[in-house]
């Protein structure tokens, strides 16, 4: 979706001064207007879904430092929304983030990590797609290449956000400090340098229609009994205090990296109808349901007609006749 605002109404103000929901989009210009462009699930889009629409939401504000987090000046605040209506057919696609991240360490060298869904628990064909239906299971690989040799990959922790931001408050934690934290989580066989999981799809519950899950991985010498992935699960974070770990940065400074956060998403979640049941179970349970209650109502209805009956003969059997009657 584009906006166009015409510069005469905002005096004073340069497009690289105005920003999108994500700081690292800028807006852009002509000699008339700035010009917003962003893409639907980019720049920190939002998207909210009403009975018959679909809106896709973002906002443009004013800044003076993009790595400000406070200010204490009047922003410009510009709202903008694009509108559709669900009957409609919209060629709109949500692609997934980059699920390729590169980083370089001594010691390591150069080294990426793959972040992919899968269709299945075999693990072959990549999920082009990531719409999930509730609990439908989700299948996580994440893959290690180094040009460094025996090393292992070690995923510490991984947690489910509403936003595209692994510290926002909103959270659920599914892995952490290498112990599993969802009920549902299952971990597949893969190898030193592949990690693979499912879980059941879930949602946030409020106002949230998408899901991000970023983890915290790390890579460790192979064989080295003292780096944090030969450790596992533990209930705590590794490490200790600060000065422990300062002094086993030093100790292990060749035996383990970083971790690095990786993430991935948006996934969404497809309501599924009563009607759309598995195999039809769920229009059979309805009308099986409907059948129950009909025939505790005609149940009902002859327990009615036999005490009304029973208590109009209690009440005529002692009725007493006034003397004119006599």
């Amino acid at each position: 979706m584009t906006l166009f605002i015409e510069k005469s109404s905002t005096n004073g103000l340069y497009d690289n001064h105005l920003r999108l929901n994500d700081p690292q989009c800028l807006l852009s210009s002509n000699s008339t207007h700035h010009i917003a462009s962003v893409g639907f699930n980019s720049c920190g889009t939002e998207i909210e879904e009403t009975e018959d629409r679909i809106v896709f939401k973002n906002q443009i504000t004013s800044f003076d430092n993009i790595n400000d987090v406070i200010t204490r000046k009047h922003q410009v605040i510009i709202n903008f929304n694009c509108s559709f209506p669900k009957k409609e057919r919209l060629s709109i696609s949500f692609q997934p983030k980059k699920n390729i991240y590169e980083f370089t360490e001594a010691g390591f060298g150069k080294f990426t990590y793959k972040f992919r869904f899968f269709t299945d628990n075999r693990f072959v064909q990549t999920r082009s797609s990531l719409v999930f239906l509730l609990r439908e299971m989700i299948y996580m690989e994440i893959q290690v290449t180094s040009s460094v040799p025996n090393v292992q990959l070690f995923v510490d922790s991984c947690r489910a956000t509403p936003r595209d931001n692994p510290s926002d408050p909103v959270f659920y934690n599914i892995v952490k400090y290498g112990c599993s934290r969802d009920d549902t989580l299952v971990i597949y066989e893969g190898n030193r340098t592949i990690s693979r999981f499912g879980l059941e799809a879930f949602t946030f519950i409020g106002n949230y229609e998408q899901v991000y899950i970023s983890c915290a991985v790390m890579l460790c010498k192979l064989g080295d009994p003292s780096t944090r992935c030969s450790r596992g699960c533990i209930n705590q974070p590794f490490g200790g205090t600060t000065a422990n770990r300062r002094r086993r940065s030093i100790i292990s400074e060749a035996t383990e990296s970083l971790q690095h956060f990786i993430s991935q998403g948006p996934l969404r979640l497809k309501r599924q109808s009563l009607n759309e049941g598995a195999d039809g179970k769920a229009a059979l349970n309805v009308n099986s349901l409907l059948m129950s209650l009909s025939g505790v109502v005609i149940v009902a209805i002859i327990g009615l007609t036999v005490f009304f009956s029973m208590k109009k003969a209690q009440m005529t059997k002692y009725e007493r006749l006034s003397s004119e009657e006599l």
